[in-house]
């Protein structure tokens, strides 16, 4: 599932929840579009990875106590890319709706939904 840390790395810049990698890493694991814990190392390079694709832009804030920090905001080619994995989220999840109806439809699903 770690391909959906993009999409959720993604929809907190977009929606303002997160801009800088903690804040990013803590409110991704809130989001529970996995049920593993989503690892700091995998939001730092999809972060990364995202810059080199121009759909996000760094830089140092020094606002606050502490020391600067990288802070990250969505690009428009970020908010198009959001907008594509919505899409593919939106399809997997029918496909999945799908496959859960026609197991709860089949005599599998029946013998076991009578146990």
């Amino acid at each position: 599932m770690n391909r959906l840390v993009e999409p959720a790395v993604l929809f907190l810049l977009a929606t303002g929840q997160a801009t800088h990698g903690y804040e990013i890493i803590t409110a991704a694991n809130e989001l529970y579009l996995t049920d593993a814990v989503i690892d700091a190392a995998a939001v730092y390079r999809v972060l990364r990875d995202l810059e080199e694709q121009g759909c996000v832009v760094s830089s140092w804030s020094t606002e606050g106590s502490g020391p600067a920090r990288r802070v990250y905001q969505i690009t428009d080619v970020g908010r198009q890319r959001l907008a594509m994995w919505v899409q593919i989220i939106e399809r997997r999840a029918r496909q999945m709706q799908e496959f859960v109806e026609r197991y709860r439809a089949s005599s599998v699903g029946q013998d076991a939904a009578a146990s």
